[in-house]
């Protein structure tokens, strides 16, 4: 910032000033839950056959999101019988865990399969 525009920032305030650019270019995570619903719906009707669930408690909040797309429903017959399933940990300001499985095409290819985010890995979610 200096060199390129005369001014001299402190730390804090180079990291405020990216807190609040990064902000205002991802807007706020609230946002983004509030269109999964649309997204869902779209992707739904993108691709006849999949599919796609979302769970919401009584007060209409965010438990489990259950994608499964057509394409990869259609491929599954084409592929080795073996299935991997992984999970990571979201660290954003709602916490969950992304879930998914794949298979393996006979020309090695990986085919992604479906993708969830729950709560906790749990027999109920």
């Amino acid at each position: 910032m200096l060199s390129e525009h005369d001014v001299n920032l402190t730390y804090m305030q180079a990291w405020r000033a990216k807190k609040k650019a990064l902000k205002f270019l991802r807007g706020h995570p609230v946002d983004s839950y509030s269109q999964l619903p649309s997204y869902l719906y779209i992707l739904e009707k993108t691709y006849p056959g999949s599919v796609v669930k979302l769970q919401k408690t009584d007060d209409d909040c965010f438990l489990y999101a259950f994608v499964a797309l057509s394409m990869s429903i259609k491929g599954l017959k084409y592929c080795r019988p073996v299935v991997v399933v992984d999970g990571t940990f979201l660290k954003s300001a709602y916490r969950g865990i992304m879930l998914t499985s794949s298979t393996m095409d006979a020309a090695g290819i990986i085919l992604p399969l479906a993708y969830t985010v729950v709560d906790l890995e749990n027999d109920a979610s």
